[in-house]
């Protein structure tokens, strides 16, 4: 990763590695060095504290004090919650978008070309990409980009579930073609179909995420550390998981040895 010295390498750092968490390139329960990702990213461990601390404050990661920092389960209520939060608020933004003048729809149809371009390719990353950036522009374009902002902060659980469902056989498909429903029903200005398809679309994850709860057990158990900081789980001692950030000896993100 190239970091562009003129925006914050805090918030590059913490994009970064949320990304990681999102793609499961960190795995619940792994080991977090402050030493080896300072490296890993040719930084100082100021930013890399920093962005540790928003990922604890997004429930991202949990920090065990004499232990350790480690990759956060993912929290079921947490989907749930994020799920219900977008799917109230864009079926809110599509009707809105329904009553204005003269709206534009090619830039969002322009995106979902690009997704149908991406589905053949197996290229998760770049699709769950396109789709978040179709959804932004509803967003801006009804005035109210701030509240993606939030929604962003608010749906990294979610966004864990919605990029282990991608990959389902047909889902890449079926999410485009819901897109193009949506915004079909958008521009023919029809309120009622623009919400039910709205609603059918937001929904697919939060169901998805029963199916995972029985068949991948582990994405929702990670060990448990004791004297967690908040964002962090009470329990017994930590174990040893590896990964790419995790280092050796150094377990010393916030609170741990260093």
């Amino acid at each position: 990763m190239i970091l562009n010295r003129r925006r914050s390498i805090a918030d590059q750092i913490y994009d970064e590695l949320r990304r990681m968490v999102v793609q499961l390139d960190l795995q619940p329960g792994q080991a977090l060095s402050e030493k080896t990702t300072a490296d890993f990213f040719k930084v100082s461990r100021t930013p890399v504290r920093e962005a540790i601390l928003r990922l604890a404050d997004h429930g991202l990661v949990t920090v065990a004090p004499q232990f350790g920092t480690f990759i956060a389960a993912i929290d079921p209520d947490e989907v749930r919650q994020a799920q219900f939060m977008r799917e109230h608020l864009e079926v809110a933004i599509a009707l809105r978008l329904c009553g204005m003048d003269d709206l534009d729809l090619s830039p969002a149809r322009d995106l979902v070309i690009q997704q149908n371009a991406v589905a053949s390719s197996g290229d998760f990353a770049r699709f769950t990409g396109l789709d978040d950036q179709m959804h932004a522009w509803l967003f801006d374009t009804a005035g109210m980009g701030r509240l993606w902002s939030a929604i962003h902060v608010k749906k990294a659980h979610l966004d864990r579930i919605r990029f282990l469902h991608v990959p389902e056989p047909g889902k890449i498909r079926q999410v485009a073609e819901q897109h193009v429903a949506i915004l079909d029903a958008i521009a023919a200005r029809d309120q009622a179909t623009t919400e039910a398809r709205m609603r059918e679309h937001t929904s697919g994850s939060v169901k998805y995420l029963e199916t995972l709860l029985v068949e991948r057990p582990e994405l929702f158990d990670a060990p448990r550390h004791s004297r967690a900081r908040p964002g962090a789980v009470e329990g017994s001692a930590p174990p040893s998981p590896t990964g790419p950030l995790s280092g050796g000896a150094d377990v010393g993100l916030v609170g741990g040895r260093d």
